[in-house]
């Protein structure tokens, strides 16, 4: 019995002992929303020392740059109160926030986590921050315009948002904008008031393209810096819906191998890399296009087509003269297969100096 109560009266010590000694008013603080343009948000964190003895704050630690920590420095008297500041920097900070701040002391019973937390309204931007890319009269928010993933099933319109920062109405002529005949573009409304902002659609004809996967044109409005803007798109084959009898009897292409590891070579090499492509289907075989995500490789095939049951070798040639390091380099090829119109052969391994 004695034992027992020997070691209760230890534990009851010890948990006295690890009370810590800095009793802070509220240790967690939400500032709710604050403006960015309003500046940084400041909150103090108030405390008394309900020990025995002087304790002094050895520093605090922020869990982020944007959170710059202020404390008492002198020492608190048992009784006596103190404080920890933070101070929450929101610039270039938008939305929702949660900092810590670690307290360290001279008893390490009283170290402390504090926490700041709120959300960050964006501030405003201005017309020229919103719409950064400056063509004279208009301006855009981006320099690319993508018309993301179309098929070549139909034309297709997009629109862009466009401002006009000039102080009179503005236009777009047709007959003073460099086109290819595949885009048209014009502006909703005609007549674009000063300082509002309208639309520019884009219209993209991709049968006219004639050509598939990543493409990219430049194009000039009418105005007066007469900057080219890009319009961007990856075209794919338009395949109707198909009968089970239609698929059986369509062509089929099948790559021998869709991934080549040439392990490690030394700067300069060229490699040369042979593929065979077969047509298993019932229908000759059409390679569309043939596309690489780099300069440093080439590629050579003899014909466009494949008669069915029939293949050929699709010869790639990889430069190594500028690369260096791991490379992951891609070669799509575009085909009339409708299950499998995009496939993908990819060229890894390592350039050593």
């Amino acid at each position: 019995m004695r034992l027992f109560l020997s070691i209760s009266a230890l534990l009851v010590l010890m948990t006295t002992i690890a009370q810590s000694k800095l009793d802070f008013a509220k240790v967690d603080h939400d500032f709710g929303e604050i403006r960015e343009e309003a500046g940084p948000a400041e909150f103090t964190f108030h405390f008394v020392n309900n020990g025995d003895e002087p304790i002094r704050i050895t520093g605090v630690k922020a869990s982020c740059g944007c959170t710059t920590p202020g404390w008492t420095n002198e020492q608190v008297l048992p009784g006596d109160s103190g404080y920890v500041k933070a101070k929450y920097n929101p610039r270039n900070r938008p939305g929702r926030f949660r900092k810590s701040l670690r307290v360290s002391t001279t008893d390490a019973s009283s170290n402390k986590t504090l926490y700041i937390a709120g959300f960050v309204k964006p501030k405003p931007k201005t017309p020229e921050q919103e719409y950064p890319v400056n063509l004279g009269v208009f301006r855009l928010k981006y320099r690319g315009m993508n018309m993301g993933k179309i098929t070549t099933e139909k034309v297709v319109e997009k629109k862009f948002d466009i401002y006009n920062s000039s102080d009179t109405t503005a236009i777009l002529n047709p007959n003073s904008m460099t086109l290819p005949d595949y885009i048209t573009v014009s502006l909703e409304p005609a007549f674009l008031n000063p300082r509002e902002v309208g639309e520019i659609k884009v219209t993209y004809d991709p049968i006219k393209k004639n050509d598939f996967g990543y493409v990219s044109d430049n194009i000039q409005l009418e105005n007066d810096s007469k900057e080219d803007l890009s319009v961007i798109a990856v075209i794919e084959e338009y395949f109707p819906v198909m009968t089970a009898e239609e698929l059986d009897n369509a062509p089929k292409l099948e790559i021998s191998d869709r991934s080549f590891d040439f392990s490690k070579v030394k700067a300069g090499t060229v490699l040369e890399i042979e593929f065979e492509l077969a047509n298993t289907g019932k229908e000759k075989l059409f390679f569309r296009s043939v596309k690489s995500n780099c300069g440093c490789i080439t590629y050579e095939l003899k014909n466009k087509g494949i008669k069915k049951g029939k293949s050929q070798v699709l010869k790639v040639f990889f430069d190594t003269s500028e690369m260096r390091g791991n490379q992951y380099k891609s070669i799509t090829i575009y085909s009339n297969d409708p299950v499998a119109p995009t496939q993908i052969i990819t060229i890894k391994g390592k350039v050593e100096q």
